[in-house]
């Protein structure tokens, strides 16, 4: 399945334009998914001279930020002008692949909010701008929910996709653990991956060792095939064969609100759901103007802060779920899908369409006006003093005939550009 993500990337670059009147850069990860700075491209390719004179926004909104993870970045980037910067002990560093912009600040387009890594970044050069980008993707994604009416037939309870486990989503394994511990797992429809990044789920190393699995898994659940793409789509049968959808996010032992498709897909297909996120995750539903299901389930659970003591509060709510007596199914179950079939009237709406790109043309604007007034330059002319000092810079730019990199004339152009505005 193709993914086209770029159209997203081309929608910010048309409201940027419209917002600062001037041509800009839009730089995303691709592949989708890396984190690779050597992966960090521009969606319109140009020549270095451009990359230089033009506003320039990174984009890193499809997954958590991770500032640390960039500090002392070596690329890997095998071209001849990234070998000769390191060559001279530059670094990469902090996702800013564009050291020698003019601007003092660099522009950050992201998607979590209640972050300490969107903290570091602001302390240091970079203005954030954030939005919730997984909402517009998933209005195209799950568009063809909105036509079809989903005849329920449900054989199972619960409808739980568990395929990676890896990283920020080792959470998983645990709450594996736990459908076993309740006796769940027949409630279920669902699978697990016992295999992540080329790593056997007994072989892995947590990062939090309160989530460590005990179970053997293979004996309880089947094997999740499934290809990264598909939370990028849905299933009308698992739908129909279910009552309520267990939503695995991304960030669950975590601080950050960063909500993914994953939480919108049963809203775009109205199905009543549980979201094994982070805390206060279903507020921040309830703040786009969607209703969450408290009065029938115990949604307690979202106040918890110990990601361990919440993932047992979410497994006890569907033990509770799972007793209910056959009347008390039949009265919760029509309660829960008016709340559902709401959120999916709300979630192809053109008010919600509207809050969410109202906020970023919003804080875009507001990001956009600080922008401006940090063209300084400085920076840029000291940098560049500092890399003519080196024989291999200037023996480079002399013979460069490629523009993708610094040429000679190009750099005469941009620094004589550039001492325009030195203040």
């Amino acid at each position: 399945m193709s993914i086209p993500l770029d159209r997203l990337y081309h929608y910010i670059e048309h409201i940027a334009k419209e917002i600062c009147g001037n041509t800009l850069l839009i730089y995303r990860f691709y592949p989708h998914g890396s984190k690779k700075l050597e992966n960090l491209k521009l969606i319109n390719p140009c020549s270095w001279q451009d990359t230089n004179l033009m506003p320039v926004i990174h984009c890193n909104d499809q997954e958590p930020l991770d500032f640390d993870y960039y500090d002392n970045y070596n690329s890997s980037n095998s071209d001849v002008w990234s070998n000769i910067l390191r060559s001279i002990s530059f670094r990469y560093c902090k996702l800013n692949l564009r050291r020698t912009l003019m601007y003092d600040k660099v522009l950050l387009i992201h998607s979590e909010l209640r972050s300490s890594n969107l903290e570091k970044y602001q302390q240091t050069q970079w203005l954030t701008i954030y939005y919730w980008s997984h909402a517009l993707l998933a209005l195209d994604w799950f568009r063809y929910a909105n036509h079809v009416c989903i005849k329920k037939h449900p054989a199972k309870k619960f409808l739980i996709y568990n395929r990676a486990w890896s990283g920020t989503r080792e959470y998983r394994l645990k709450f594996a653990d736990l459908l076993i511990d309740y006796g769940l797992v027949d409630e279920c429809q669902t699978s697990i991956g016992f295999w992540d990044q080329d790593i056997y789920y007994k072989n892995y190393a947590f990062a939090n060792a309160r989530l460590q699995s005990h179970h053997n898994l293979e004996k309880y659940f089947k094997v999740n095939n499934t290809p990264s793409t598909s939370s990028a789509d849905f299933s009308l049968e698992d739908y129909a064969n279910t009552k309520i959808e267990i939503v695995l996010e991304t960030l669950f032992d975590d601080d950050r609100l960063h909500l993914t498709e994953k939480s919108l897909r049963p809203i775009a297909c109205g199905q009543p759901f549980i979201l094994a996120a982070t805390h206060g995750s279903l507020e921040y539903l309830r703040s786009y103007g969607f209703r969450t299901f408290a009065g029938i389930i115990d949604e307690t659970y979202d106040t918890i802060n110990d990601p361990v003591k919440r993932l047992l509060a979410i497994t006890q709510v569907m033990k509770q779920i799972s007793n209910w007596t056959a009347d008390e199914m039949h009265t919760n179950t029509l309660e829960l899908q008016k709340i559902a079939d709401y959120n999916k009237q709300h979630f192809f709406s053109a008010e919600f369409y509207n809050q969410v790109v109202s906020e970023l043309k919003t804080n875009l604007t507001a990001a956009f006006t600080k922008y401006e007034s940090t063209k300084n330059c400085g920076q840029f002319i000291n940098f560049w003093d500092h890399l003519l000092s080196h024989k291999s810079v200037t023996e480079f730019l002399e013979v460069n005939d490629n523009d993708v990199y610094p040429t000679k004339i190009q750099l005469d152009t941009v620094y004589l550009e550039a001492k325009k505005y030195i203040k």
